[in-house]
């Protein structure tokens, strides 16, 4: 049988030891600040974070195509086949530069898939591809469970503490900024159609975390998988004030990852955004429950 191993790029936003555990390749996008070019693990969360904090602004841009072809022949050299997650072509050109290095030096032993998601979602998405792998699944049957399943009904929802980096990136106009940033508005997002859109807004930090809690009650009377993905972008307290939240449920998911948002996606996001990802449904008629 044929061994398959699961390559993504770094945006995923797994921790490292699941990362290790799982035998995940990961190619590392890139990090820019004014003073230095970083490959995404070679700057800390804590010093990325840090930064920002200090007010430096930080950009992304996709690793060269010899960084994919590595990150390829590295996968393929205790693995006879390969599978390559992306985030979603949408937002980056990580799917592009990939597929380009698949179609010049590799043949149908590396396949490349669109994750149309990124950070806790795309990271969902490779963590149950990947524990498949691990346990000897053919590619046959891991590209059914794929396309069937981890593409179509994964799920992240997630609250942004703040609309300054969203704004800088584009995401948003100056105006709603200005108008967020007064009335203290802070903004739900969801993925769709591989964007990131907004569905809703909370007023304050704790009507957020009040709607989050509502959307939590939901997925997990309705999930499809026992693995949610609870993450944070330099907010581990809340992240673990979460976890608990979801564990106290009536018939709780039995895996429950906490990761944090490294600095690619965090270059968008900034610090103190909180969310989670999960296999089921999403209805946006769950937002509208609470009552700022």
């Amino acid at each position: 049988m044929a061994k398959i191993k699961i390559v993504a790029d770094s945006t995923c936003d797994l921790p490292i030891a699941v990362i290790k555990n799982l035998d995940i390749e990961i190619i590392p996008a890139n990090v820019i600040f004014e003073d230095h070019i970083f490959s995404h693990y070679d700057i800390s969360n804590d010093e990325f974070y840090q930064r920002l904090k200090k007010g430096e602004m930080s950009s992304t841009g996709v690793p060269s195509p010899k960084v994919f072809k590595r990150a390829f022949d590295n996968a393929l050299n205790n693995a006879d086949e390969i599978i390559v997650f992306t985030l979603s072509k949408k937002l980056s050109a990580m799917y592009q530069t990939a597929t380009l290095v698949k179609n010049n030096f590799f043949d149908e032993n590396v396949t490349i898939i669109d994750s149309e998601t990124v950070t806790l979602e795309m990271g969902l998405i490779t963590y149950l591809a990947a524990k498949e792998a691990k346990n000897g699944t053919t590619k046959e049957e891991l590209m059914k469970l794929i396309n069937d399943f981890l593409l179509p009904y994964s799920q992240l929802i997630g609250v942004v503490d703040t609309l300054k980096y969203l704004k800088k990136s584009g995401r948003i106009s100056t105006i709603s900024w200005l108008i967020g940033s007064v009335l203290s508005i802070k903004p739900i997002v969801h993925i769709e159609d591989g964007l990131i859109k907004s569905p809703g807004k909370a007023r304050g930090k704790e009507h957020a975390l009040e709607i989050l809690e509502t959307v939590a009650q939901k997925i997990v009377a309705t999930k499809k998988s026992d693995t949610i993905v609870v993450g944070h972008s330099h907010d581990l307290e809340s992240a673990l004030q979460f976890e608990k939240i979801i564990r106290e449920l009536p018939n709780p998911p039995t895996d429950i990852l906490i990761g944090e948002i490294g600095p690619v996606v965090g270059t968008h996001l900034g610090p103190g955004a909180i969310g989670f990802a999960w296999m089921g449904d999403f209805d946006e008629e769950w937002l509208k429950k609470v009552k700022a």
